[in-house]
């Protein structure tokens, strides 16, 4: 199950054909069953947020965002969601990858990364 990671620090350009192209990629990306896995950091507005989170519901996929935490960056959006768990961004993307490749595979694979 492909599974790519799709990152934004500032709104997409918004004009007719580019919200045509994007729902049409989100619309394939659905049928074929890939995931797109949404990573939004400094410089989102909320309707970047919400085609972000809209791409990872449409997906089934996690919608996942930097906060104030990583002390990287401009001030971050405070998300539209409930509570949330703070994790480093590398190791989410470790666990994400893991978690679907262990799905994949039926075994548990031992990733390791620098930090």
């Amino acid at each position: 199950m492909p599974r790519p990671f799709l990152i934004l620090d500032a709104p997409p350009h918004y004009n007719d054909a580019t919200v045509t192209a994007v729902q049409a990629q989100i619309r394939a990306a659905a049928e074929k069953g890939i995931k797109i896995v949404p990573v939004t950091a400094s410089g989102i507005d909320k309707e970047t947020e919400f085609l972000m989170r809209f791409t990872a519901i449409a997906t089934n996929a996690p919608y996942t965002f930097k906060t104030d935490h990583s002390g990287i960056g401009n001030d971050h959006l405070e998300p539209t969601v409930g509570d949330y768990e703070v994790e480093h961004l590398n190791g989410l993307i470790v666990r994400l990858i893991g978690k679907y490749v262990e799905w994949l595979w039926g075994r548990r694979l031992i990733f390791f990364c620098r930090l």
